[in-house]
């Protein structure tokens, strides 16, 4: 025997199932993220702490003129913290406040485009999708565990992306150039822009000077108070130099060749005359060299095989290009695979076959995060292995999609 309103509950239940799993995922994702606010990283103790608290205690916002010994973040990063400083909450909580808002725009920006991109269900697509990026446990770790902002230029390059498939090539770079504003790593998405511009013919290459020019835009608050574009430029020029080694815990299609960690040749280990090859230093300008030519090839391929800009192909090279940047230059560190693989979430709602190698993305990734985070010895000689595997799975099914002109 079952009660009148019993009944009268589990049907309107049974009728709105979808919305309430939807309301139960995202009440679950900020409960996550709740749980892991008092997480600190020795990132969070040796620089964001001191770098915020020295930033309030210069002024917040009117001393963003005084530079932060060691503070190596973006004039536009540091505006936004400034303001965070105003308010009566613990300097962790702050950064991750703002990276957590923007989980939840990146994972907008990726139901939306799932909603453009795919053709039955959008509606369920488009709200498992924002599940699932704001649920994925990269996502979550990233913000809300290691105070770390990549969703925030992340977010900028996939808004970028969107306006680049509606042919609003200035929003386009607008959007691109917050991107680069927030964080250098927004790099790894130009070769994608470069080849849009080169085999579409769409936009003038004066479009480019938008990105430079929102990057200066951003830091005027600095830029007022006594800062200088050269300083705003070194910011992103140190970081590149900053650790020498050709794998610094992203698995590197190098990491199988080498640490790049300068080891030395067991068989000459006696000789005092012999300090060991140092790999960095000898295949550096190679895998940038080797990096060139198989964008290249990439290129070729599609320009060959005339590939079709839409909406879906463009995600997809978008994805590609990015990916492969990030696979082969050395000196990768393990977040930098943070763009590309919220773009592997959309892409599974168009090729399904996918869905297991964004799986293993995500995993790939945890396991490199919990290197820093937990201390792990992962097998960073596999972790390469398994990666380049990942990375041969979605060329081959990707490659295909794109050269048949499927249909999603």
């Amino acid at each position: 025997m079952i009660f009148k309103f019993e009944e009268k509950a589990l049907k309107w239940m049974s009728d709105h199932i979808f919305p309430i799993v939807f309301g139960a995922a995202f009440i679950v994702s900020i409960i996550i993220r709740l749980m892991l606010k008092d997480v600190v990283t020795s990132d969070a103790v040796q620089c964001l702490i001191p770098w915020y608290e020295a930033i309030k205690s210069n002024g917040g916002i009117l001393g963003l003129g005084k530079p932060v010994e060691g503070l190596n973040y973006s004039f536009t990063y540091q505006f936004f913290i400034s303001i965070m400083t105003y308010l009566p909450i613990k300097s962790l909580y702050a950064y991750k406040i703002l990276s957590v808002i923007f989980d939840y725009l990146l994972a907008g920006a990726v139901a939306y485009t799932v909603f453009d991109i795919t053709n039955a269900h959008k509606a369920e697509k488009a709200l498992i999708a924002f599940v699932l990026t704001a649920c994925s446990p990269v996502v979550f770790m990233n913000s809300a565990a290691w105070a770390q902002c990549d969703s925030i230029y992340s977010f900028w390059v996939i808004l970028a992306l969107i306006y680049l498939t509606k042919e609003r090539y200035a929003r386009a770079f607008v959007f691109y150039g917050i991107a680069f504003a927030f964080k250098f790593q927004a790099v790894f998405a130009l070769p994608f822009f470069l080849f849009y511009y080169f085999y579409k013919r769409r936009y003038s290459i004066l479009y480019f000077a938008i990105i430079p020019a929102m990057m200066t835009l951003l830091s005027l608050p600095s830029l007022v108070q006594g800062r200088t574009i050269s300083e705003m430029i070194h910011i992103y020029t140190d970081n590149t130099s900053l650790h020498q080694s050709l794998s610094n815990g992203y698995p590197t299609f190098w990491r199988i060749l080498s640490d790049g960690t300068n080891p030395v040749n067991v068989l000459l280990a006696n000789n005092p005359d012999y300090a060991g090859l140092d790999a960095y230093g000898i295949l550096k300008h190679a895998a940038m060299a080797f990096t060139v030519v198989i964008l290249g090839m990439l290129v070729f391929s599609w320009i060959r095989h005339r590939v079709q800009f839409t909406k879906q192909n463009i995600l997809i090279m978008a994805f590609l290009m990015t990916y492969t940047t990030i696979f082969f230059l050395p000196a990768m560190h393990e977040r930098y695979g943070f763009c590309y693989e919220i773009m592997a979430i959309a892409i599974a709602f168009m090729v399904i076959k996918t869905a297991p190698l964004a799986i293993g993305l995500i995993c790939l990734s945890l396991t490199t995060y919990g290197g820093f985070l937990f201390n792990n010895t992962p097998n960073e000689w596999l972790l390469a292995v398994i990666n380049l595997a990942l990375y041969a799975g979605y060329m081959y099914i990707l490659s295909k999609a794109l050269i048949n002109n499927e249909h999603f």
